[in-house]
């Protein structure tokens, strides 16, 4: 898991209650698991010590979102006599694949090869085209996921509308 991003933002609300706010707000994009159910699961040890993990993983891919809230200090009070607390939330994103998607890549390859050799009667040329286009989905399959970028800029605009 590498670093994905912080957040810096005010509330007057205590530290559960923003808590339970960025829980709800990662849910809307999978499951999200508190650091108490974190325990026995079978997680990368970047995600050791997180507040939150949002799991949004597939058959193919591991996808994981880690989420560690900071209480960063007071700015001030309001005019109610409440205190302002500044909140800090620092994101960390990681995606792997599974054995079932590397299986299922080289089944790729192998199924666009052996159809572009029965194919190609005797044409090398239109098997290599095929064998491309076989290796060329195995690795758009194999890559790494792009939309755990977009789910983590998604969250850090939210943590910093205050919702």
């Amino acid at each position: 898991m590498m670093d994905a991003g912080m957040r810096l933002f005010c509330s007057e609300k205590p530290f559960g209650t923003v808590l339970g706010g960025i829980k709800n707000e990662m849910a809307k994009y999978g499951k999200v698991l508190r650091s108490k159910e974190l325990e026995g699961e079978n997680l990368p040890e970047a995600s050791v010590g997180c507040d939150l993990l949002l799991d949004r993983s597939t058959r193919y891919k591991v996808k994981y979102v880690s989420c560690v809230l900071e209480d960063a200090g007071t700015m001030g009070t309001t005019a109610d006599g409440e205190e302002i607390h500044r909140y800090a939330a620092s994101l960390k994103e990681g995606n792997k694949n599974t054995n079932v998607g590397i299986y299922v890549a080289i089944a790729l390859i192998f199924i666009w090869a052996m159809l572009g050799w029965f194919i190609s009667d005797g044409e090398p040329w239109l098997a290599l085209v095929f064998a491309i286009i076989g290796i060329y989905g195995a690795w758009r399959m194999l890559r790494p996921s792009k939309d755990n970028g977009k789910v983590v800029s998604a969250l850090l605009e939210a943590f910093a509308e205050g919702k």
